[in-house]
């Protein structure tokens, strides 16, 4: 079960620049996210850079396997 520690929250905003293109000519996307515990914020625009943002401020995302309830063997989850 997550724990106050494990929970973050962000407030994400993306717009689209008018009349501006990348040189490859597609449209110029830009957003801004911003940490809603502490504040940080920053603008971006690209994926990368957003999920660069958001694990400067959770850490590195790893999803941990969780132990199985007594009388579960590990396979027969959800059957």
């Amino acid at each position: 079960m997550a724990t106050s520690s494990d929970l973050h929250s962000f407030v994400v905003r993306i717009w689209w620049e008018t009349g501006l293109t990348r040189p490859n000519g597609r449209p110029l996307w830009r957003g801004r996210v911003r940490h809603a515990a502490s504040g940080r914020m920053r603008v971006f625009q690209s994926l990368e850079e957003l999920m660069e943002f958001i694990q400067e401020q959770t850490g590195d995302l790893e999803v941990e396997q969780e132990k199985p309830v007594d009388g579960e063997s590990e396979g027969s989850a959800g059957t």
